[in-house]
C-alpha cells in the first residue's frame, strides 16, 4: 500500500479489493471530515476552538442546549447574551433608583 501512495487509482483498486464496504464508507467519511476541518481552519470565522469543561458544567450546558433544541456553541452564545442583557437591565434599574432617590430628596 505504501509503495503506491502517490498513485490514487491503485489505492482505489486496493481498497475495493481488500477493504470491507463498511470500512470503505467510514474511510470516506473520515477523509471528508478531515478536509472539512482543514478548509474551515483557513478562515477565522469558521475555525473551531475547543475548551475543557468539568463534567457537571458540560452536563448543565448539554441539558440547556437540549431544552433550547440548539448546539452547545449556540447555547453558550445565547447564555452570554442573556448575561449581558441582565447586567444592562441591572445598571438601568440602579440608575433609575438613584434618580428617584434624588427626586424624593428634593
Amino acid at each position: 500500500m505504501l509503495s503506491f501512495k502517490h498513485e490514487p487509482t491503485k489505492v482505489v483498486e486496493w481498497i475495493s479489493e481488500y477493504m470491507a464496504p463498511k470500512l470503505d464508507k467510514k474511510l470516506k467519511q473520515a477523509i471528508r471530515a478531515k478536509r472539512k476541518r482543514y478548509f474551515n481552519a483557513e478562515q477565522e470565522h469558521t475555525r473551531k476552538k475547543s475548551i475543557d469543561l468539568d463534567f457537571k458544567v458540560w452536563e448543565k450546558l448539554s441539558t440547556k442546549a437540549h431544552n433550547l433544541d440548539a448546539t452547545l456553541s449556540y447555547t453558550i452564545e445565547y447564555l452570554l447574551g442573556e448575561v449581558d442583557r441582565s447586567q444592562n437591565t441591572h445598571k438601568k434599574l440602579a440608575s433609575l433608583k438613584k434618580d428617584l432617590s434624588r427626586l424624593l430628596a428634593m
